[in-house]
């Protein structure tokens, strides 16, 4: 394990312009949003930790993998000249050289494959993780279009400000959300959260009037004791959905699978 001051920001780097490590391991579907608040949760006792020591000493990231995100990552983006993603992906530790021995086997077998969808097929390596390092690497924008300047939530800010106590993201964009797994006891009421994913979250307790939900990926999740009076869940899929002592008054369900879901109102 490396000193926790590996984790820090680069005193040459601007923060402003960094993405904490969270959120790029998050994006790039290397951790899930259950394993943010985890590792969130454990900072707030030990301070003096930081989240890729966390997530290591969890077994749930490998060192070089986050040492590549912290040292390497910044570089790249700023590099004109680009790598292959084999490349990339020996470098994150994401790929070891047998595996990439075999891949490469493959691919000129086949004549046709590419390295990286065999990689998928494979099941080495996740196809989110495929599509981040191609965006961010390799077909980075040049130009952002005036739809692409809204601020929209990522999982770990979310997060990271529920942890420090705020309840209330009226100012966060949650269209197509992930959390699944995680914890919320929030005011999230006439948000727009269409087609957020909150497989078995809990959001018990929570007020969720007006909120927009349609399209969402609700399954096992708990909303015991939640208000979602006028809430709109139209096409949603809520399998196994808890609703246990749930204000529900003229809430909007058409299209909505609700296979297995429990609701005693």
């Amino acid at each position: 394990m490396k000193p926790s001051s590996t984790y820090n920001n680069s005193p040459a780097s601007k923060p402003s312009e960094k993405k904490p490590l969270g959120q790029l391991l998050n994006e790039a579907g290397l951790i899930s949003a259950k394993q943010i608040e985890i590792a969130l949760q454990e900072q707030v006792e030990i301070p003096q930790m930081k989240i890729g020591e966390i997530l290591v000493l969890r077994g749930w990231l490998k060192q070089k993998t986050a040492d590549f995100f912290v040292e390497q990552w910044e570089q790249l983006l700023q590099q004109e000249q680009k790598h292959l993603l084999v490349y990339y992906f020996r470098q994150a530790a994401l790929l070891n050289d047998n595996q990439i021995k075999l891949i490469l086997e493959q691919r000129n077998n086949s004549q046709t494959a590419r390295f990286h969808h065999i990689a998928v097929q494979k099941g080495l390596i996740d196809q989110q993780t495929v599509d981040f390092f191609i965006k961010n690497l390799l077909s980075p924008s040049k130009s952002q279009k005036s739809s692409d300047l809204v601020s929209f939530a990522t999982a770990y800010k979310i997060l990271q400000n529920y942890i420090r106590g705020e309840t209330n993201f009226q100012r966060s964009e949650l269209k197509k959300i992930k959390l699944n797994h995680v914890t919320l006891r929030v005011n999230l009421d006439s948000y727009n959260l269409t087609r957020a994913k909150l497989k078995q979250a809990n959001l018990s307790n929570s007020s969720l009037r007006l909120v927009n939900l349609t399209g969402a990926n609700l399954e096992g999740s708990n909303f015991r004791k939640a208000i979602l009076r006028e809430a709109d869940l139209r096409h949603g899929y809520l399998v196994n959905v808890c609703f246990a002592d749930v204000d529900l008054r003229s809430i909007k369900l058409q299209g909505a699978n609700l296979t297995g879901a429990f609701y005693d109102r």
